[in-house]
């Protein structure tokens, strides 16, 4: 499996592509997904996303997360 690399910008446009239901499943790793929600946590801190839920799947492995954009 090839390990999946995204900057907080690759994901910030992700995010904005998926009108806020964004789910990924090219992840190999439960680490990779935990990743993957702290790039999420840290652009809420940066106020580019409100983060209104995220969630790690284990079968399949996946990470959901839903936002919306910032008032």
């Amino acid at each position: 499996m090839t390990k999946l690399k995204l900057s907080k910008d690759d994901l910030l446009d992700q995010i904005k592509n998926s009108d806020g239901n964004l789910r990924i499943s090219s992840i190999s790793s439960t680490e990779e997904g935990e990743e993957l929600i702290a790039l999420a946590k840290h652009l809420e801190l940066e106020g580019k996303i409100v983060l209104l839920e995220y969630c790690l799947d284990k079968k399949p492995l996946s990470v959901s997360i839903k936002t919306k954009n910032p008032d």
